[in-house]
């Protein structure tokens, strides 16, 4: 046995070797399992850029990459197919001469927009292998390598089809506008020459109806009148039409009195009305809001258009209007309905009514007249003002056109509904059921008792002798006869009033309460009291000492005009041109002109404008333009030209006088309207 630190010294080196030993096979064993992981790293790149280059290769959109320079570096086959030349392979090319441009330099423009934004989108154009003219879309990014920028990464899409049909579809909305302008300056033009002619037609018309006439006389100008009107009314359905579709209808805004549109519509439609045997009505319920926010004059074109159908092809029986609505504080949804006992339609008939030009059969037409527009018409309107209309029919069985709107309440105008007649004793024998029934509820809605113990008032719509137990009430006659026999043999049979149907729910009412308190009212008859129908108010002489110039070069217009003011009182100068009248405003003192907008010399737009030049009250006089354009443009074109007031012709005498009485001295002048 050795020394001690002979046998320690062993005992370590074999301790160290046995260490050393256990330290190489950990150390392998994870070299070998790092390996095999860097293996399996390489064999996954090597696959993904197996898989990226045939994705690559095999792209259906055109891919390039370039270096900083500008060059190809790498394409895809779409590229080489779209963008090569001769076959020639694009590696090396510069990019910018693969494409047909007039823009040098635009690759390292992209290059610059690229590093701001990080990617851009170009458009380029380039000739095709076969000669064809082709657009290309590039999105472009950056590429880079360890950080560094090494050029642009661009993918192309083919969009000439695209590029083509928004080409075309721009060519055909320029064609559009081209033709829709082309119409509109059609339209104005031929609104404006047969305007001019109808001025004359219906202004001496009205002038001769005031002259000595004998009933024959009398009954073939009126017949002229009606006729004109006629006309007008369809050209004033095409301009509107064609405004329409040119997307210029303009909707108003403005608080207006519902019923009274109705009434208005009533008013005109009745002298028609009658002429057959049928009945005209109209319900308004008595607690509904009667003032609201919208359009009046469209709305009363659309009832117009409604009822004037209606009336056309009821032969006999009835046509009603009625309006019903849900109101909120805010607005209310109206339920506007016209019902008929007319001739109906088939479904396939309806589906066709709201188209222009169209009616249910083709020979419609020939047996009632009509062009078919006003049904269309008044669809677009409606169409505007988001609303909705249809029509419920059956042949032979009537029609119910209907028409759905809302509107907004004007708070300020309501006024909360009180019954006027409350416990006002009334009894009504009524021949018509649904006059009696329309008549029920207004009377119910404003507290009236129906009973035949000791009436107050007694309602007919028969000059008959009431029973003796009634004989005591004072009476009211409902007459669908106008003529002033019916009132004359009422008065004979103790009738203290009379109303002519179609019956406005207000006069009734007010009739009654004036009936109860016997105090006078116009419906009240008297000897001498009742008038023709068709009898015309004379022009009423209340302009004198109103100083007037008229420009108007058609002598026609100028009779027609000059017809009307020699009725009144007043002093007038003609002038035939702008420029006379510019001469004529500096040499003497006028209250009023009234200015044609297109003559010789000088029109009335240039002239307007020069007399808003002039010195004094001269440059302040007020301006009615008359003229044929009736146009929203017209009408703002004038005003553009410092007119105030606007009457389109043909106008009726009592527009024209109504608006100079409003202009004398010593009243203030409206705004243009």
């Amino acid at each position: 046995m050795g020394p001690p630190f002979v046998d320690i010294a062993l005992t370590l080196g074999v301790l160290l070797l046995l260490l050393a030993g256990v330290g190489y096979s950990r150390l392998r064993r994870h070299l070998l399992k790092q390996t095999r992981l860097l293996e399996d790293a390489l064999a996954a790149e090597r696959n993904a850029r197996e898989r990226y280059g045939e994705i690559f290769a095999n792209a259906s959109d055109v891919i390039l990459q370039m270096n900083l320079d500008g060059r190809v570096v790498a394409a895809n086959r779409a590229a080489d197919q779209m963008l090569a030349k001769d076959g020639a392979s694009l590696g090396s090319q510069f990019v910018e001469e693969l494409f047909a441009t007039d823009d040098p330099g635009w690759y390292f423009d992209t290059l610059d927009e690229v590093r701001r934004s990080g990617a851009v989108r170009v458009e380029r154009e380039l000739i095709s292998p076969e000669g064809e003219r082709l657009t290309l879309e590039l999105n472009c990014r950056m590429r880079a390598d360890n950080g560094f920028e090494t050029g642009l990464l661009a993918i192309g899409r083919d969009i000439t089809q695209r590029i083509r049909l928004q080409q075309e579809m721009e060519r055909a909305r320029l064609a559009a506008e081209s033709n829709a302008l082309a119409k509109s300056i059609f339209l104005a033009n031929m609104s404006h020459e047969i305007r001019t002619p109808m001025n004359g037609i219906l202004g001496m018309t009205r002038l001769l109806l005031e002259t000595p006439l004998n009933l024959e006389q009398r009954d073939q100008a009126s017949t002229i009148q009606h006729s004109a009107e006629a006309l007008l009314a369809i050209l004033n359905d095409i301009l509107d039409l064609s405004r329409i579709e040119a997307g210029k209808l303009e909707l108003l805004k403005e608080s207006f009195d519902l019923q009274a549109v109705f009434e208005e519509v009533m008013e005109l439609l009745a002298p028609i009305a009658r002429t057959k045997d049928r009945e005209f009505l109209f319900d308004f319920p008595p607690g509904l809001p009667s003032h609201y926010f919208g359009d009046p004059g469209r709305l009363r074109q659309i009832v117009l258009n409604l009822v004037g159908n209606a009336l056309k092809f009821t032969e006999q029986g009835f046509v009603e209007i009625r309006v019903t609505g849900m109101p909120n504080e805010l607005f209310c949804e109206l339920l506007i309905e016209v019902e008929d006992s007319g001739i109906g339609m088939t479904n396939a008939q309806a589906a066709r009514l709201f188209q222009p030009f169209e009616q249910a059969e083709p020979g419609t037409q020939r047996q009632f007249g009509g062009t078919g527009l006003g049904l269309a018409l008044s669809k677009k309107i409606v169409d505007a003002m988001g609303g909705e209309i249809g029509v419920r029919s059956s042949p032979g069985a009537g029609s119910v056109f209907w028409v759905i709107v809302r509107l907004g309440v004007d708070r300020a105008a309501r006024t909360q509904f009180v019954p006027r007649l409350p416990g006002v004793r009334v009894w009504w024998d009524i021949e018509s059921p649904r006059l009696g029934q329309v008549i029920g509820r207004w009377l119910s809605a404003h507290g009236a008792i129906r009973t035949e113990i000791a009436p107050e008032l007694w309602i007919a719509d028969l000059p008959v002798i009431p029973a003796p137990g009634l004989r005591s009430a004072r009476r009211l006659l409902l007459s669908r006869d106008p003529s002033p026999l019916v009132g004359q043999a009422a008065e004979h049979l103790g009738f203290q009033a009379w109303l002519r149907q179609p019956i406005r729910q207000r006069e009734l009412v007010e009739t009654l309460l004036a009936l109860r308190l016997s105090t006078p009212v116009a419906a009240i008859l008297g000897p001498g009291a009742l008038r023709k129908q068709n009898d015309f108010v004379p022009i009423p002489a209340s302009l004198k000492g109103l100083r007037i110039l008229l420009a108007e070069d058609n002598r026609v217009n100028q009779k027609v005009v000059t017809g009307i003011l020699k009725r009144t009182g007043c002093t007038f100068t003609l002038v035939e041109n702008g420029a006379l009248a510019l001469d004529a405003m500096q040499r003497n003192d006028f209250d009023v002109v009234l200015m044609d907008c297109h003559m010789p010399v000088m029109d009335g737009f240039t002239a307007a404008r020069r007399i808003r030049g002039l010195n004094g009250p001269a440059g302040s006089v007020p301006i009615v333009a008359l003229t044929a354009g009736a146009l929203a443009e017209d009408r703002d074109r004038c005003g553009e030209a410092g007119m105030d007031h606007f009457l389109a012709k043909p106008f009726r005498a009592e527009d024209l006088l109504n608006l100079l009485m409003a202009l004398q001295p010593c009243s203030s002048p409206a705004a243009l309207r």
